[in-house]
């Protein structure tokens, strides 16, 4: 080589171009491969850790489901087995089939069983109806249109995206409805701590499908939310097991382990005491008491007792309570009782004390007489 004529990598000629455009387009493709392939292993150590805390919780409350009301036991087990199928199953993650979904296990079946959990968790009816499988009906309309959308038909269809958008916000509404139903009832408080999480990662998702449609988003937080938000749940419960088992769900009645009561006598006998309530409304005899309505009904005191507790999942005063203040917001809107007190009013469907009626209305309405009264427009 000529002295004076040297080559620099400095130099514009379109060979040195092109080799550095190759080995930046390189380092990037290394880079992101690198990226990727943590991000996948990060996300597999999350399943895997949720799946085995998961297993071991249901395994550590099936020991135990004797302590535990049957329907709920059984409702908060579908919760947690949910969450498993969810880990499992999730998509392009799938720890058994490779970018296969299982759509049968997707969000909308845990919420649909944290929604009856929740619901029966605050119910007088302790026992699962078959009227509680209608709720599982917006879970079937979201299968049915998974299905739909493997074929050529749901493709740029507005309707049919219109009708499958407003399915799954329906789920948003459901745990709306745990959240308001939680704080109302001022039970199963630590369910919070999974569920406004829970609801925050599934909005989230929802709203940014219709805008981002790259799982590359930060604001792509389906998978990774709900696994940690579920590793916290599980360590959560496992927590509770441990220090206070009797708060963590609705302890099993012992008392009547021993009833001759059949079924069909107490539904029945249930049927008998809710038109009591309904069509003769003894309930507002002041004094009434469990004996006399026992009478009425042709039963021991005991056997009311039982079924009261065991089958309804209430006390006596409790039952009386409920129908008294529902009595006194009908009252309240008629016209024959415009001229009374909110305290006479409340003496005519069987209240005695004005603190008592204060307390127990705030308690069931979260407001005072007064508040709601002023809140319906009520003169």
């Amino acid at each position: 080589m000529q002295k004076g004529t040297s080559f620099s990598t400095h130099d514009p000629s379109p060979p040195f171009l092109l080799i550095k455009v190759c080995n930046l387009s390189l380092s990037s493709y290394i880079f992101e491969k690198l990226a990727r392939y943590d991000t996948d292993l990060l996300l597999k150590i999350i399943q895997i850790i949720t799946i085995l805390q998961g297993a071991f919780l249901v395994f550590v409350m099936f020991q135990r489901r004797q302590s535990y009301q049957r329907t709920i036991f059984w409702l908060f087990i579908g919760c947690l087995i949910s969450i498993l199928l969810f880990a499992i199953g999730d998509d392009e993650y799938n720890l058994l089939l490779g970018n296969t979904s299982w759509f049968l296990f997707h969000e909308p079946l845990v919420i649909t069983f944290f929604f009856l959990f929740v619901r029966h968790s605050h119910s007088a009816e302790s026992r699962f109806k078959t009227t509680d499988l209608l709720f599982f009906i917006p879970y079937g309309l979201f299968v049915t249109f998974e299905i739909i959308t493997k074929t050529k038909y749901f493709n740029d269809n507005p309707v049919l995206e219109t009708i499958d958008l407003l399915i799954e916000f329906s789920f948003f509404g459901m745990l709306l409805y745990c959240i308001y139903d939680i704080l109302r009832n001022r039970k199963e408080k630590w369910l919070l701590a999974f569920i406004i999480p829970f609801s925050i990662v599934f909005f989230t998702d929802e709203v940014h499908k219709l805008t981002i449609s790259s799982k590359e988003s930060f604001f792509y937080l389906d998978s990774y939310g709900i696994f940690l938000i579920a590793i916290l749940l599980f360590y959560f419960v496992s927590y509770q097991l441990m220090i206070a088992p009797k708060s963590l769900l609705a302890q099993a009645n012992t008392r009547y382990q021993s009833s001759s009561l059949a079924q069909a006598e107490v539904d029945a006998t249930i049927a008998s005491l809710h038109r009591l309530m309904q069509e003769q409304q003894i309930f507002r005899n002041q004094k009434l008491t469990v004996n006399e309505v026992a009478t009425e009904l042709q039963i021991s005191r005991q056997q009311l007792s039982e079924i009261l507790n065991s089958h309804m999942g209430i006390r006596f005063q409790d039952l009386l309570n409920q129908y008294r203040v529902e009595a006194f917001i009908t009252c309240l809107a008629e016209e024959q009782y415009q001229h009374y007190t909110l305290l006479g009013i409340a003496n005519e469907v069987g209240f005695s004390s004005k603190s008592t009626f204060n307390a127990i209305f705030k308690k069931l309405k979260g407001m005072t007489p007064s508040q709601y009264k002023k809140s319906q427009n009520i003169r």
